[in-house]
């Protein structure tokens, strides 16, 4: 664990022979240089985590023989291309956090065997093209952040099967519209967080009724209609952000207490 010591420069290359390694935290140095092939050595690497750093070039496909891997972290650095399709063979994986890293490209279909994922940080890519539907296979999924990426179309509606989500973040999809029905059984959401995404139609009452939500930002849409008195009477929700919409009716007197900012 080598883990915000102001380490910089390249990283060794003979750490890439240390075979028995199961962990390796090398995050929140000034790390330069790239990944090298030879990381597909670590056979055994269950947690890595190279976030905060200054890598660069394109991410080495070798990673996909770390099968063991439960955990891979590569956020916050300055890689380029796209997502390897071999990291589809990484079936053990249940974290994976790479917002800000520099890649971009469509999500590779052989991501469709990752069904163990349970968190997933994808913020500030250049993605394009549209939310893979198979997305909506990882069941197991409790936390997916998709902010600021590229993605066109509309939100998946397998989405409606992720109903283990406690965190949904999904924000500035294009050249599609999607509606809120796809949330109907997730009932476990804490924050939701559907910011500029084309959605329209009405908000539903059974948004109101997650007995667990306590963020909510369906900001800058073009939804309709009024607001569900579900939202108001929440006794968890603490933040709405509703903006920018095209809502219509009058707010109540009476909020929960609850509510401290809408």
């Amino acid at each position: 664990r080598v883990y915000a010591l102001n380490v910089a420069g390249e990283i060794p290359e003979e750490l890439w022979s240390l075979t028995y390694l199961t962990n390796l935290f090398i995050a929140q140095n000034y790390l330069t240089g790239s990944l090298l092939a030879a990381i597909g050595n670590l056979t055994r690497m269950q947690y890595l985590s190279v976030a905060t750093n200054n890598l660069a070039g394109e991410l080495p496909k070798e990673l996909g023989n770390l099968s063991q891997l439960k955990a891979l972290v590569f956020s916050s650095n300055k890689f380029s291309g796209s997502l390897p399709p071999e990291l589809g063979k990484l079936t053990k994986l249940e974290e994976l956090y790479f917002d800000s890293s520099g890649i971009s490209g469509p999500i590779p279909s052989t991501f469709a065997k990752l069904t163990n994922l349970e968190r997933v940080w994808a913020s500030d890519l250049e993605f394009g093209g549209q939310i893979p539907d198979f997305i909506g296979n990882w069941s197991k999924l409790q936390v997916l952040r998709f902010q600021g990426n590229s993605f066109k179309g509309s939100i998946p509606s397998s989405f409606f099967k992720l109903t283990s989500l406690s965190e949904l973040r999904i924000s500035d999809m294009s050249n599609g519209s999607s509606s809120l029905e796809f949330l109907r059984n997730m009932k476990s959401l804490a924050i939701l967080e559907l910011r500029n995404n084309n959605i329209n139609g009405s908000i539903p009452s059974f948004v109101g009724e997650f007995q667990n939500l306590t963020q909510l930002d369906l900001s800058f849409n073009n939804i309709s209609g009024h607001i569900p008195e579900s939202i108001f009477n929440s006794s968890s929700l603490s933040y709405v952000f509703l903006g920018n919409n095209m809502l219509s009716g009058t707010l109540p007197r009476q909020k929960s207490s609850s509510l401290q900012n809408m």
